[in-house]
């Protein structure tokens, strides 16, 4: 199914507050039974029994004596208040968008404070801000509510929450809110959520969440908050009492791009208000039964526009088709002398006849009318009367073509090549201004079948004429052939219907028979007509022309009906096709199908041969027909296929057949309706397009003759619809679109876990799924955009990985010659990204020494070692790694591309190094230093770094420093790049001892005799001294050993003398003075 919708209540918008309401609000839009309120904390919402309101604004004042006082009965009106209520949200101010041509004036009271002029309506309000981060967009869409929640990157979705103060009981049901109050229910959609990332849409899972009175939304999959998250749930006004009015459905056609019309009839009897959209060519209700016209996109989301067409008496649609100029042509009648014809039509005048009871009540008689309606809605371009003194386009109540409920208001219009119009109905009218044609007396009978012609413009009536004989006959159906001739079909009570000689049946059959005439295309001729049934009820419907210029007709019978060898068939059933030659003369195939229960099943609503003229009919049977007094039918035992869209019935709900060109296969059968209403359509024609979609209006959901004994919603439709409710307290116009085209290509992209279906994007490197959901087929030949072709003869799915980055075409062709298509093609694209993830190339490490790895372009990096263990989550890390081994980098970038790279690691073994180091001294000159050292490992190089600039070759070598400091002495080795080295820190300094004292010098200096190492005192290294004092002969003459600079000599005479010095093992003998 492509859509279906319920017909619903006028297009709301906003008025601003400009100080006529309190100004806690800051707009108003009225609601179908209520009114809302909205501010930066939510909506208000109050709702009204509009059927009870209604009923007393009806309801006729009593008479009174001017003597007496008027004392009115006491009324009362059930109202509900609802507080949708934005919780913990911060201030904002309302920003209003999206001006309408619509303002109000309000002077309200005395008080001139409430008083406001020129008050205008926006299709939108937004607040900005009003949580951290979150804007809410709230405006018209239709008759509904449509909010969007913009998370921006960062901020926090879950801080979305609001209370619902008032409702009787909340719960969710199949994603749906559902919002219990006294008058009926609220239901808010499932949410839709979703996130714009490089231009491309992509759907995030989200979900209603009701936990203690608050109502959140909560993302089962998550979302990436680095980009913004847009939440579009839709508030949908619904099946309170009275808030729309009694809406019936009669006709359907396609529009331009598979657009949907919709026609019924509407009153305002049990209240409430057709949904007439502001710029529509008439939104005022006219009276008693008005025709009301919807238009549908082609999802059958969007109520494109809907008018009223009419006047102040009953009005009815027959028939809707599109012109080549995509205008709205309207057959249909009219009981009311003020109907909307436009300047220069054809018949401005009413003509009347005697009150007739047709599905509605005809109180003046009726006229035929004919409209031109512009593509948007918003003019009348033509509309004209087309009647005689009596009724005009309504077959009687009780007559011998009338077998099903609705039979009173049938009929056809199409347009030919040149944009002529025409019309196939039926008269009861002698002074029917028929002209110009084969035909221009009444024949006799209660009706004639009337053919006429009108100009495009509905100004001339080219020709017209009465066909039939001296009994009831009518004209259903009209199609113009390859020559601009015209065939007709019907049905006629009448003996003398004017056959043709040499024609399939040039004789009446009995009771009633259906008819076929071929017409010339200026109305001159009959150039063929037969008869077709037998000796009981026997009338068409519907006729068809093949591509290959042959007719079909599509009707219903009661008796032994022709059947031919090789046809599909169920014997015993009430509904027929037939197939004849151009001229008629040949009848190339019959046969009859349903439950075979001797009389019609469905009363029948469309009919197609398409391009390849397989045949598709469509039709509703059941309760309707039974308790009105038609025939005893139901649906019941009628043929579905395996793949039927619904298996079973109601026993009243409509059902579709498809049969091959020839009848010989039973393609497909199929069941739609509700289970509790009695699926019906009040009269006229729906169509299908060539491609096998049925465009159709239905009349569902009434409380008449319903199970519950009041209105129901049990006509199904499709999520996202206009409205999945039926709001009046009677019938509604439910529309739709059923595809039952038997060969419809059709492919999925997923995932490999099949988790993601239509995606659109991946990342290179990833596999994807391709899903083929087509429709019939018995070959299917892909192709994926980069030179690979696939041919498969099965519809199961199969993997691909692109290999290099771009956006490819993926085009899937279904092949299956014995259908009507014999191929079909569907393509979507997807966009293969390139990671942006990428780790640094292969290494050598060097044993026992840290490595820097790095990687770049991600949002998130997991480094692993060859046992799966953690190293770091940085994009840059270091590490020392003990043997060789692969390190993986798993890298994410910011599109969720993960790269899954490998830096290997050759690790070169380490060198084990040490050496020894000793100093020699003489006690007058900087000490000799000599290392001796040991590598041990395959060692390409070696050598020794003294620190001072100096490097000696090999592993052992002595060195004499020039000058005193400290210097780090090291053993390096390489091997592979890989450098080793053991080191020590050396303080290099020369042994001091004085050659000279001076005991007792006024200066003190030289006071004592003072060994020392470098700048210190041995001690201050830790170094014991041990000192001897000598004389010339070797005489001891002082000895320490723990010297501490402290003897001065001062008890020996000047002289000469000898010491001898040892510092750990560093031993220094020599002479000095004391002088005084």
């Amino acid at each position: 199914m492509s859509f279906a919708a319920w017909g619903q209540s006028a297009q709301l918008h906003w008025i601003e507050n400009k100080g006529q309401w309190s100004p806690d609000y800051d707009a108003m839009a009225r609601v179908p039974g209520g009114r809302v309120y909205i501010n930066d904390q939510g909506f208000s919402v109050l709702l009204v029994d509009e059927a009870r309101l209604h009923e007393l604004h009806e309801q006729p004042y009593q008479c009174f004596l001017e003597s007496q006082a008027y004392v009115p009965t006491e009324e009362s009106i059930r109202m509900h208040a609802l507080r949708f209520r934005w919780m913990h949200t911060r201030a904002s101010a309302a920003r209003f968008s999206g001006l309408l041509p619509v303002y109000y004036n309000y002077f309200l009271g005395s008080d001139s404070t409430h008083w406001a002029s020129e008050v205008r309506s926006y299709g939108e309000v937004s607040y900005y801000n009003v949580y951290h981060g979150i804007d809410v967009r709230v405006k018209a869409w239709g008759q509904h509510i449509k909010y969007d929640w913009i998370v921006r990157a960062g901020a926090d979705a879950q801080q979305v929450q609001y209370a619902l103060e008032g409702a009787s009981g909340v719960e969710i049901r199949e994603g749906d809110l559902i919002v219990h109050t006294t008058l009926g229910i609220l239901a808010e959609g499932s949410p839709v959520a979703y996130q714009v990332v490089d231009g491309v849409r992509c759907e995030v899972p989200c979900e209603f969440r009701v936990h203690k009175g608050s109502v959140g939304f909560e993302f089962p999959d998550g979302y990436d908050r680095n980009y913004d998250l847009i939440i579009d749930p839709v508030l949908i006004f619904s099946t309170y009492s009275g808030s729309t009015a009694d809406n019936w459905g009669s006709t359907a056609t396609p529009g331009e791009r598979g657009t949907l019309y919709s026609a019924g009839v509407t009153n305002h009897q049990f209240g409430g208000e057709f949904p007439a959209t502001p710029g529509a060519f008439e939104v005022d209700y006219q009276g008693d039964y008005d025709i009301a016209i919807l238009k549908y996109d082609s999802a059958g989301t969007q109520l494109l526009y809907a008018a009223y067409l009419g006047g102040a008496s009953a009005d009815s649609p027959h028939s809707l088709v599109v012109a080549e100029n995509e205008d709205l042509l309207v057959l249909g009648t009219t009981s009311s002398s003020d109907f909307a014809t436009t300047p220069g039509s054809f018949d401005r005048l009413f003509g009347g006849g005697t009150p007739q009871s047709n599905v509605i009540n005809y109180p003046n008689g009726s006229d035929i009318i004919v409209s031109r309606i512009c593509r948007e809605g918003t003019q009348l371009k033509a509309s004209t009367y087309l009647g005689g003194s009596l009724n005009d386009g309504l077959n009687p109540t009780g007559g011998a073509l009338v077998r099903n409920y609705g039979d009173q208001l049938r009929g056809d219009i199409i347009e030919n090549s040149r944009g002529e119009i025409f019309i196939s109905s039926v008269t009861s009218s002698p002074d029917f201004p028929a002209i110009n044609s084969f035909n221009t007396i009444y024949r006799g009978g209660s009706t004639d079948a009337l053919i006429a012609k009108l100009s495009a413009d509905l100004t001339t009536l080219s020709w017209s004429a009465f066909l039939g004989g001296n009994q009831a006959d009518a004209s259903h159906s009209i199609q113009v052939d390859w020559l601009d001739h015209l065939f007709v079909a019907g049905g006629t009570a009448s003996v003398n219907f004017p056959a043709t000689a040499g024609v399939y049946q040039p004789a009446f059959g009995g009771v009633v028979d259906g008819f076929v005439s071929r017409i010339r295309g200026n109305g001159a001729e009959i150039m063929s007509s037969t008869f077709t049934g037998t000796a009981n009820y026997n009338q068409i419907y519907f006729l068809g022309i093949s591509t290959s210029r042959e007719v079909y007709v599509y009707g219903q019978t009661v008796g032994p009906f022709p059947v031919s060898t090789g046809v599909y068939s169920n014997p015993n059933s009430g509904q027929f096709i037939q197939k004849f030659d151009s001229t008629l003369r040949v009848l190339q195939f019959s046969t009859v199908v349903g439950a075979g229960r001797g009389i019609p099943d469905i009363s029948p609503t469309a009919f197609l041969v398409n391009d390849c003229n397989n045949l598709y009919l469509s039709g509703w049977g059941g309760g309707i027909n039974q308790l009105l007094g038609f025939w005893n039918s139901s649906t019941v035992g009628m043929p579905v296929t395996p793949n039927a869209f619904q298996a079973t019935t109601s026993g009243s709900d409509f059902y579709f057949m498809v049969l091959t060109a020839d009848a010989s296969q039973f393609l497909y059968g199929t069941f739609l309706g509700g289970s509790q209403s009695k699926t019906h359509v009040d009269g006229g024609t729906s169509r299908f397009d060539k491609g096998g979609v049925v465009y159709h209006a239905v009349c569902s959901g009434c409380a008449a003759f319903n199970s519950t004994g009041g209105p129901t919603s049990d006509f199904p439709t499709t999520a996202n619809a206009w409205s999945r409710f039926n709001q009046s307290a009677n019938c509604n116009n439910a529309a739709f679109k059923f595809d039952l085209s038997l060969l419809r290509a059709a492919l999925q992209t997923n995932s490999v876990r099949l988790d993601q279906p239509g995606i659109t994007q991946l990342c290179l490197g990833d596999t994807l799924a391709l899903q083929n959901f087509s429709i019939g087929g018995r070959l299917f030949e892909w192709r994926l955009g980069d030179a690979t072709e696939v041919t498969r003869t099965d519809t199961s799915f199969f993997k691909h990985r692109y290999r290099s980055p771009g956006t490819y075409r993926i085009a899937l062709v279904a092949i299956d010659e014995g259908t009507c298509k014999g191929v079909d093609s569907v393509s979507t694209y997807v966009t293969v990204i390139a990671p942006l993830g990428t780790a640094q190339a292969d290494a050598l490490a060097c044993g026992r020494q840290p490595i820097q790895l790095s990687a770049s372009g991600g949002v998130s990096y997991r480094w692993q070692n060859e046992d799966g263990e953690l190293l770091s989550t940085q994009p840059v890390f270091s590490f020392v790694p003990v043997r060789d081994e692969a390190i993986r980098a798993v890298i994410q970038d910011h599109n969720g591309c993960v790269v899954i790279d490998t830096v290997n690691l050759k690790v070169t073994p380490a060198l084990s190094i040490r050496f020894d180091l000793q100093e020699e001294f003489d006690c007058f000159s900087l000490p000799i230093v000599t290392v001796t050292g040991n590598v041990k490992g395959n060692s390409d190089n070696t050598w020794i770094d003294f620190g001072d600039g100096t490097r000696v070759p090999g592993a052992s070598a002595t060195h004499q420093y020039q000058n005193e400091g400290v210097f780090t002495v090291k053993l390096i080795g390489q091997t592979a790049d890989c450098l080793y080295d053991s080191a020590a820190v050396q303080p290099i300094r020369a042994i001091k001892v004085p050659n000279v004292i001076t005991p007792g010098a006024v200066d003190s200096r030289n006071d004592f005799f003072q060994v020392m190492w470098g700048d210190e005192m041995p001690a201050a290294r830790g170094s014991r001294v041990e000192l001897k004092i000598l004389n010339r002969w070797g005489k001891t003459l002082y000895a320490s050993d723990d010297y501490r600079n402290d003897w001065s000599g001062a008890d020996l005479a000047d002289g000469v003398y000898y010491y001898d010095v040892d510092i750990v093992g560093i031993k220094c003998r020599g002479w000095f003075q004391i002088v005084r």
